[in-house]
C-alpha cells in the first residue's frame, strides 16, 4: 500500500496589526453612529408628546362641538356645564367650550399612564400656558424642558395653541 502523505494547507489568520485596524474602524463607526441612536430616543419622546397633544386636541375639539350644540361656547363656567354623553347631566366644566380642569381632561382624553397633564405651575394667566403635557416621571422645571405647553384663548372664539419644549427630551 502506498504511503499517503497528507499535507495540511497553512491556514492563514489575522495579524495583530489587521486586528487593531479592524477595531479602530469599528470604533470610528460606533462614534459616528452613537449620536444617531441617541437622537432616536429624543425623537421617540417628542413623537409621544406630539401624540398626546393630538389626543388632547381632538378631545378638546369634540368637547367644543358639544359645547357649541349646547350654547356653552362663550361660557367660562365654575361648575359642570357641558353634557358629553347626552344623558342630561353636565360632565365637563368648560372654558369657552374647552376643557377647563385637569380631572375632566384626563377622564375624557386618551392620554396614557406615562404621559400626564396638569395646570401650569398651579394656575394660568396672560402669558402662561393653561396646561402642560409631560412625562409623568419627569415633571418640567426651570432645568428640564421636555413637555408641551397648551395656551387657551383669553376670549370666546379664540384658538388653542401648543408649544413644544424639547431641549431636554
Amino acid at each position: 500500500m502506498p504511503e499517503s502523505h497528507q499535507y495540511k494547507a497553512k491556514q492563514p489568520g489575522f495579524t495583530l496589526i489587521e486586528l487593531v485596524v479592524v477595531i479602530i474602524i469599528l470604533g470610528i463607526l460606533a462614534v459616528t453612529a452613537a449620536p444617531k441612536f441617541i437622537n432616536l430616543q429624543k425623537d421617540a419622546k417628542v413623537s409621544a408628546l406630539e401624540g398626546a397633544k393630538g389626543a388632547f386636541d381632538s378631545t378638546n375639539k369634540l368637547v367644543y362641538s358639544k359645547a357649541l350644540l349646547q350654547g356653552q361656547e362663550s361660557v367660562d363656567a365654575s361648575t359642570a356645564n357641558i353634557d358629553l354623553d347626552n344623558n342630561g347631566t353636565a360632565d365637563v366644566i368648560g372654558y369657552y367650550g374647552l376643557i377647563k380642569f385637569v380631572i375632566s381632561a384626563r377622564e375624557y382624553s386618551s392620554l396614557g399612564n406615562e404621559i400626564t397633564i396638569s395646570k401650569h405651575y398651579g394656575g394660568s394667566g396672560p402669558g402662561l400656558p393653561w396646561f402642560i403635557i409631560y412625562f409623568a416621571d419627569n415633571k418640567p422645571s426651570a432645568s428640564y424642558d421636555c413637555h408641551i405647553e397648551v395656551y387657551y384663548p383669553t376670549a370666546p372664539g379664540g384658538t388653542v395653541t401648543y408649544q413644544l419644549k424639547d431641549d431636554d427630551c
